[in-house]
């Protein structure tokens, strides 16, 4: 996968086609599940693919926009046991998921729920996991407006208002970044979605750490910036995997962790 390509590529479409998404497509990205990047290897995640006639009407008011359930030709439902960063794990492997659709030609979207048990009692779905994570697939309705992650897409925060150096809220510059070999990292980084476009995640590069942090929700860490937390990462480590070396996320804090104030949560750290 070129993931620079797919990142400015990647569409998060609220209005679809009706024309379904070929079952050999489908196929493609379910399987795809199987050998991607994980956050936590150990996870169970299960890949589900099911029908606009199965999700769509069934799930209006308790998912989507504000209630408004995104209709879609066929949707992905991620289900996995419940474990110490799974809902992470679900981001960052669903986000690799919707970067096979790309590289395929389908459009998508995370679909937002607050409610897991809800969902899952609607969809009829006999399972031990957890429902954690909904994505809609098909294709976008040029006569409708779409909302594309590129460089110029919604307001996105400055570099130096994400990425801060050696203490808390000291903005990185990027020629430091740069010299570092890190500033296509972060650039990239910086592009991910978030719910809202609420970009709630800060690093902090302290010595050789990048601490991830996510500013806590009004659940204190709530779904949706662990859901975000998983996708940045994937960002973050696809592109110093293709640039620099092999990249792994440790989900705890670090021995130090440079004075990150109450209001955010530590996701986790990486070693540069």
């Amino acid at each position: 996968m070129n993931y620079q390509t797919l990142i400015l590529n990647t569409k998060s479409v609220r209005d679809f086609k009706k024309d379904v998404v070929k079952n050999a497509d489908l196929k493609i990205i379910k399987d795809y599940a199987n050998d991607c990047k994980r956050l936590v290897s150990s996870i169970d995640l299960e890949v589900r693919i099911m029908s606009n006639s199965e999700v769509y009407l069934t799930l209006d008011g308790i998912a989507g926009y504000k209630g408004h359930m995104v209709e879609a030709p066929s949707y992905i439902v991620l289900l996995s046991s419940v474990s110490d960063g799974y809902i992470q794990n679900a981001g960052y492997i669903g986000q690799e998921l919707i970067f096979k659709a790309t590289e395929i030609g389908v459009d998508s979207c995370w679909v937002t729920f607050t409610d897991s048990k809800a969902v899952k009692e609607k969809l009829n779905l006999v399972s031990e996991k957890e429902v954690v994570g909904i994505i809609a697939l098909g294709f976008e309705d040029n006569k409708a407006k779409a909302v594309k992650t590129t460089l110029n897409s919604a307001y996105r925060l400055g570099l130096d208002e994400i990425v801060y150096l050696n203490e808390w809220g000291k903005g990185a510059d990027n020629t430091t970044l740069e010299e570092r070999g890190i500033l296509d990292a972060f650039a990239f980084a910086r592009l991910a979605p978030s719910a809202w476009n609420k970009q709630p995640w800060r690093f902090l590069i302290h010595g050789e750490n990048v601490i991830l942090a996510v500013k806590k929700g009004e659940e204190i860490y709530s779904y949706e910036e662990k859901i975000a937390a998983g996708v940045i990462m994937l960002y973050f480590q696809a592109i110093i995997d293709s640039t620099l070396f092999r990249l792994n996320w440790h989900l705890e804090e670090p021995a130090i962790s440079g004075g990150i104030p109450g209001d955010f949560k530590v996701v986790g750290y990486c070693n540069l």
